[in-house]
């Protein structure tokens, strides 16, 4: 007999986004960061925009089928160590 196929498992682990004030200089703006895989797919000036992404992000799980959003959209933050999470 022949084995019936499964479907795709999709991540069944929980994206969670949150936002973060980075202060660089004179320069201070918000990162949205996602958990568990610590990367910062935003930058904004303001704080309502930050949490407009953050609130939708968390609500919908847009890419949680993905793993995440996807690397082309990422923030690009170059080799700069000041621009660490930790």
């Amino acid at each position: 007999m022949r084995r019936e196929k499964k479907p795709a498992k999709f991540s069944t682990q929980e994206l969670k986004y949150k936002k973060k004030l980075v202060k660089e200089g004179k320069e201070v703006y918000w990162r949205v960061i996602e958990y568990p895989k610590n990367i910062v797919v935003a930058e904004y000036f303001f704080e309502e925009d930050a949490s407009r992404m953050v609130k939708f992000q968390n609500e919908n799980q847009v890419f949680k089928g993905d793993g995440g959003i996807p690397e082309m959209l990422h923030v690009k933050l170059g080799h700069n160590p000041d621009h660490s999470l930790e």
